[in-house]
């Protein structure tokens, strides 16, 4: 009863529509009725009389005329025209509805997800979300469409079938009746196995969903293992898993129709027995007409679609609310970083004033970072380096609020940034992490994609679409002097120009038709179109050579002038020019102060820069072995020639 209950908001959105075609579904379950009542008034007007000749002739009984059979025959058809008429009236407002249902609610999933945080994506599978999204929303879908549509016909069709049984005799509507108790019966225990057996089957589906998606999305580094018939092979195991769910599912939904046929045919074996004694006169008491049973038995074979239907309906109720029970798990779901009572809506803009004040920060019982001291002042660049798995990157996402410190406070511009709303804070932040998304667009919208995000209204939600005004505009194109411009600092519009589609190039999934330097370079004027007041660069220029990096650094002077940044590197040419450097280790800073403070300590930093100008030194050195070997090798192939 929760699953209804937290459904019922979004029927109450269309209501009218339900009520209408309610009504309309009761109007056509009468109306489909009413040609058995002409028939059997009919046959009770005739009579079989004896002629002249060998052969009986058929006449109309007292008070019955042949007008009055043109009646009921033109009664027949106008019955089932607006039979027909009101089906399409339950189309159009409950299968509508049921469309404009599932709109709202997958809408209302987006918008919710959209503000889940880091913490909840880290854990959640893509494919699990995908099939949620597509398989369990579209079972819901069919619930509350044809599903509620042929509970309604279910039960109005019984009501008034069971008002004409009465009003043709009890006795014989009594017969029908003693099979009830066994439908139910059976009905409430198959529910209950099609409810524990449907849930593992949408798990295992959705088990396989991220199974792909995980395969496609990660299909070279399948190939360059030359795994691809190990994968087949575990691709295979989890469907003939589906496969053995979805059977243990099929052996409880196979009973039902053939449970209720066998229903039905009892049904009609005591009609035919019990109301053929009665108009042979058989039972004291109840006399019945030919044309009473007549109509009797053919509305019984009008109940042979809803008691078959019964098992159907209940089987699509259950798989229904199963699956809104998968939904409702999202929505159940919370963020743990958000606005709160602590907010300051009056905060509005930022100018890029860091500080870390006694900051720890523990995740899962490890110490991530410890005691953390540090102050950036607006528009100066902070230099972060240090072995792999110190905390580098956390204490970037601290500022952005990825992450919550466990003690201590982080400061932008003087104000906790806790108490700094989660939309100004992040407007006001351009971040570039070492392996970055990019979309399946063009290059163009690539690099817009943080643009233009004022022009958007929040998407009201709980709202029906019947009352939600389309957008007033459609995407703004990109201001292609921003992305000229912030790909020439990027390092990156050469490479476009020489694209035979230039910057309307569309990439692959995740941007896989570029290079790991052109991906990153994009993601880098991406951040920079967007003139952000803080620049996060997480290690952004790892997958390009020290030429191209030199190049971009040299573009980025004229960006970080007015601008706080955080520049996160392995390599000394990439934070020799920050205004000052921290070097973390195990979540502490143990070294601080500008690159020549750093060099003239002779630790951590000094053995960095020692070795990589080692390596410098030995490429520059076989580089010009290579170079002096040329003429050698040159005039040996004189000497041949």
């Amino acid at each position: 009863m929760n699953e209804f209950r937290t459904l019922t908001p979004y029927l109450l959105l269309h209501r009218s529509q339900y009520l209408l075609g309610s009504l309309a579904v009761l109007g056509a379950s009468a109306a489909v009725l009413l040609p058995a009542y002409f028939l059997g008034q009919a046959i009770d007007g005739l009579r079989l009389v004896s002629g002249q000749g060998a052969l009986p002739r058929l006449t109309t009984a007292p008070g019955m005329t042949l007008g009055h059979l043109i009646l009921l025959a033109v009664g027949m058809v106008l019955a089932t025209l607006v039979s027909g008429a009101l089906m399409v009236a339950v189309r159009r407002n409950i299968v509508f509805a049921s469309r404009q249902t599932e709109y709202e609610i997958r809408r209302d999933l987006f918008v919710h997800l959209s503000g889940l945080d880091k913490h909840y994506f880290d854990r959640a599978r893509t494919g699990d979300l995908m099939n949620r999204l597509t398989g369990d929303l579209s079972a819901v879908r069919e619930m509350i469409g044809f599903g509620s549509w042929q509970v309604v016909s279910v039960f109005s069709t019984f009501l008034v079938s069971f008002s004409w049984f009465f009003s043709i005799s009890w006795r014989l509507t009594l017969s029908v009746l003693v099979v009830f108790p066994f439908i139910i019966g059976v009905l409430a225990y198959l529910a209950r196995q099609v409810s524990r057996r449907y849930v593992p089957m949408q798990e295992q589906n959705s088990a396989i969903s991220a199974k792909a998606q995980e395969n496609f999305s990660g299909a070279r580094v399948v190939k360059g293992y030359a795994i691809e018939d190990r994968e087949i092979a575990e691709y295979k195991a989890m469907n003939n898993e589906l496969i053995r769910r979805a059977l243990r599912l099929n052996r409880v939904e196979g009973p039902l129709q053939a449970f209720m046929s066998l229903l039905m045919g009892v049904a009609y074996v005591l009609v035919l027995i019990y109301g053929g004694r009665m108009i042979l006169g058989l039972v004291p008491g109840s006399p019945l007409t030919l044309g009473q049973f007549t109509q009797f038995a053919l509305t019984l074979e009008r109940l042979a679609w809803p008691m078959l239907g019964i098992g159907m309906i209940a089987n699509m109720v259950q798989r229904g609310l199963s699956s809104w029970g998968r939904l409702q798990e999202i929505f159940a779901a919370r963020a743990t970083i958000h606005d709160d009572a602590r907010t300051d809506t009056s905060i509005r803009a930022l100018e890029g004033d860091l500080r870390y004040e006694g900051v720890s920060l523990s995740f899962e019982g490890r110490q991530v970072l410890q005691d953390i001291n540090l102050h950036v002042p607006a528009g100066q660049t902070l230099g972060i380096t240090g072995p792999t798995g110190s905390g580098k990157t956390v204490l970037a996402q601290l500022i952005t609020r990825l992450s919550d410190v466990t003690q201590g406070t982080v400061r932008v511009d003087g104000h906790d940034v806790r108490r700094i709303p989660i939309a100004t804070l992040r407007e006001s932040i351009a971040v570039v992490p070492q392996e970055p998304f990019l979309f399946s667009d063009t290059i163009a919208n690539n690099v817009a994609f943080g643009l233009h995000n004022e022009d958007y209204p929040p998407v009201a939600t709980r709202q029906s679409v019947r009352h939600t005004a389309p957008p007033a505009r459609g995407d703004v194109p990109p201001d292609m002097n921003v992305v000229r411009r912030a790909a020439e600092i990027a390092g990156l519009a050469s490479e476009v120009d020489a694209f035979a589609q230039g910057y309307d190039t569309v990439l692959g999934e995740r941007g896989v038709t570029l290079s790991g330097g052109q991906r990153q370079r994009t993601a880098l004027a991406r951040a920079i179109a967007r003139e952000p007041r803080i620049l996060i660069l997480d290690d952004s220029m790892s997958a390009v050579d020290t030429e191209t990096e030199s190049r971009i650094l040299q573009g980025l002077r004229q960006v970080q002038q007015g601008r706080t940044v955080l520049l996160i590197g392995h390599r000394v040419s990439t934070l020799r020019n920050a205004d000052q450097i921290v070097v973390l280790e195990a979540g502490r800073i143990i070294e601080q102060g500008s690159h020549d403070e750093l060099l003239s300590l002779g630790g951590h930093y000094f053995e960095l820069e020692r070795k990589q100008r080692l390596e410098s030194d030995l490429d520059e050195s076989d580089e010009a072995s290579i170079a002096e070997a040329a003429p050698a090798v040159q005039t040996k192939e004189e000497v041949r020639r």
